[in-house]
């Protein structure tokens, strides 16, 4: 209880927009808090920041609980060793943490996970579903939370224990959760439609495949309400043509693309490229030009959680592609 209610605290930590207290949660988002809380042990802050969109909310929470946390075919330690692994290679600390924390509480790996994306169908879709999650996932984090899920104040002695409880409350709900029991809380629109090319990976597994394409329609709907056309298809053209890997230390790459964009569309341009290629270069400046160029807390969640499924989807799809990996 102690630590649930002081990871609920740690929203405060949340940079650039507001998320829904706990306290003051009311319908739908309230709803997805006692999901989250009940099948993955706390209040997950990189779902509960997405909440001034709640739709972005719960598909993200799709994508992990479906991905992460629903058993299948793979072992939970497995997965939690890919989490862990596309985490570090993203340089996001905070989900290393997390996640390094839970997969040392669930006991050994049973092999090198990132080689068996190349198994046999099920597994690939299941552990293919974490590596787009977490791909995702990171963006987010490095846009709107610290380095650390820890509070700033705990004192060094006492991180070290405060780490591993968190790994053990989040790996004790490691049980067997409903499968399919968070897509009710997706838009109806966005429950049908067809496949995308991009995850027809996941047809090895039908649930995941269900979860991922309703996940994807949702955060869709999300950037189209978000940001303007000729961002959306700027984003496209730039991973089609660039990939997703970092282009550096300098911000400067992202302006000659943004050049081409109308002046009024800038902003957001900007923000949705850095979040697709370099998320941790994402500063206070970016979102300050967005927030007078009109846009609101809503404005941002859907505009980062698109960019950062985008690019997930264009990462993922490329590893699956060039097969198994060491």
């Amino acid at each position: 209880m102690l630590l649930r209610t002081a990871v609920r605290r740690s929203l405060k930590d949340v940079r650039h927009v507001h998320p829904v207290p706990p306290r003051r949660a009311r319908g739908e988002v309230a709803t997805l808090y006692r999901q989250v809380e009940r099948d993955f042990g706390v209040l997950a802050p990189p779902v509960a920041l997405l909440s001034p969109a709640p739709e972005c909310a719960a598909a993200t929470w799709t994508a992990l609980r479906e991905s992460l946390l629903v058993p299948g075919r793979t072992a939970r330690p497995d997965r939690e060793a890919v989490a862990t692994a596309v985490s570090r290679d993203n340089a996001c600390p905070y989900c290393v943490e997390v996640h390094g924390a839970t997969l040392g509480s669930l006991g050994p790996v049973g092999g090198d996970s990132r080689v068996r994306l190349g198994a046999d169908p099920p597994e690939r879709a299941e552990l293919g579903a974490v590596v787009l999650t977490f791909q995702h996932i990171n963006r987010l984090v490095n846009v709107f939370l610290p380095e650390s899920p820890l509070p700033a104040f705990a004192p060094g002695f006492a991180r070290k224990s405060l780490r591993r409880a968190t790994g053990a409350v989040i790996a004790a709900r490691s049980g067997h959760p409903v499968p399919g029991a968070s897509l009710p809380l997706l838009p109806e629109r966005t429950r049908r439609g067809p496949v995308p090319d991009d995850l027809g990976w996941a047809a090895g597994d039908p649930r995941i495949l269900r979860a991922l394409t309703r996940t994807a329609a949702t955060i869709d709907a999300a950037g189209d309400r978000a940001l303007p056309d000729t961002v959306r298809a700027l984003l496209r053209r730039h991973l089609q043509e660039q990939g997703t890997g970092s282009a550096g230390v300098s911000r400067a790459w992202v302006e000659e693309p943004v050049s081409e964009l109308p002046p009024p569309d800038r902003p957001l341009g900007r923000l949705a490229l850095l979040t697709a290629r370099a998320s941790y270069q994402v500063g206070d400046d970016t979102v300050t030009e967005c927030r007078n160029a009109g846009a609101d807390d809503p404005t941002l969640v859907r505009a980062v959680c698109w960019a950062a499924m985008t690019a997930a989807r264009h990462a993922t799809r490329a590893m699956l592609d060039e097969g198994p990996t060491s």
